[in-house]
C-alpha cells in the first residue's frame, strides 16, 4: 500500500517492477471484449465489455455507494481476472467511505495480496497516478475512485485516461463515490442501486439494479436499459438476479464475505 505521502516517483518505480515481473498483455488487447456473464448485458454491449476502455459507475443516491462499489469490484474481477490490479483513491474518499476490506474483496475472487492500494491528497494526484498506472500493461485493471465532482475530472482529463487505456489495453473503472455529474469520455456509464434480499432469504447475495445510461460500444451511443443482476461468488461472474433458486453459502461462496462488500468504516 502506498500512503498519501508517497510520491508519484515511488508509484512509477513500483509499476516498473510489476511491468518487469508480470505477464505483458497481448497486442490488440484494447479491442478485446470480456463477457460479464449476464447474457442481456453482454448482448447490448456487443458481446461483452471492451477491455482497454474507461467504464464509469455512479451510485443512484448516496446510500447506494456500497452497491456501486460491489458492482465495480465485480467488473474488476471480470476484466482483470486473478492478476495484479491497482485501486487509486483520494484521502477524502477514505474518510467518507471507509477502507477496503479484505474478506469483501475475496468474495469477488480478488486476492488482497494482488492489490496495490494508492491514496492521494487530491484529484490531480489521483489522475496522474491513474495515467501512470494505465501505462503499465502488466496490470489487470485500474480502479480510480475520486471523491465528489471535482473540477479536475473534466473532459480533457477523462480523454487522456481513455487514450492511455486504449494504448495499453488496461481497463479503467471510474467509481464516482459522492459524485453526481457524469464525466465526459467514458465508453460505458452505469448507475447502480441496491436490491434488497427477499423476505426470509437472509444475507449474502450481492444484488444490484444497474442502468446502462451510456453505451458507446455498440455504435448507437445511447442507453442500454436497466438490469437486475447478482454476483456469483462461486463462478466469478454476473447473472440475472433471481435466475437461480436460493443457494446455501457453501454452494455460492461465503455468505459472510458476500455481506461485506461494503467498505469498513475507517477508524
Amino acid at each position: 500500500m502506498l500512503p498519501a505521502s508517497s510520491t508519484l516517483h515511488s508509484l512509477r518505480q513500483t509499476l516498473a517492477a510489476i511491468g518487469r515481473d508480470g505477464a505483458r498483455r497481448d497486442e490488440g488487447q484494447s479491442r478485446k471484449r470480456v463477457l460479464t456473464g449476464h447474457s442481456d448485458i453482454d448482448a447490448i454491449l456487443g458481446n461483452g465489455l471492451i477491455s482497454g476502455a474507461l467504464h464509469e459507475i455512479l451510485p443512484q443516491k448516496p446510500g447506494d455507494l456500497a452497491a456501486a462499489t460491489g458492482f465495480a469490484l465485480g467488473l474488476v474481477r471480470r476484466l482483470a481476472g486473478p492478476g495484479d490490479w491497482i485501486w487509486i483513491r483520494e484521502d477524502q474518499t477514505t474518510r467518507e467511505a471507509g477502507k477496503p476490506y479484505g474478506p469483501g474483496l475475496k468474495g469477488f475472487g480478488l486476492d488482497p495480496a494482488r492489490l496495490l492500494l494508492v491514496t492521494t491528497r487530491d484529484t490531480q494526484d489521483a489522475l496522474k497516478a491513474a495515467e501512470d498506472a494505465l501505462r503499465c500493461n502488466a496490470l489487470g485493471a485500474v480502479l480510480l475512485e475520486p471523491w465528489g465532482d471535482p473540477k479536475a475530472l473534466d473532459l480533457t482529463a477523462t480523454r487522456r485516461l481513455t487514450l492511455a487505456a486504449e494504448d495499453s489495453g488496461v481497463p479503467l473503472i471510474l467509481l464516482r463515490s459522492g459524485g453526481k455529474n457524469a464525466s465526459g469520455a467514458a465508453r460505458t456509464r452505469w448507475v447502480t442501486t441496491a436490491i434488497a434480499n427477499e423476505p426470509g432469504e437472509g444475507t449474502g447475495r450481492a444484488r444490484w439494479s444497474v442502468a446502462l445510461v451510456l453505451n458507446r460500444q455498440s455504435g448507437a451511443g445511447g442507453p442500454g436499459g436497466t438490469y437486475s443482476v447478482e454476483w456469483s461468488h462461486d463462478e466469478r461472474f454476473f447473472r440475472p438476479a433471481y435466475s437461480v433458486g436460493h443457494l446455501s453459502p457453501s454452494a455460492d461462496g461465503s455468505a459472510e464475505a458476500a455481506g461485506k462488500i461494503r467498505l469498513r468504516r475507517a477508524l
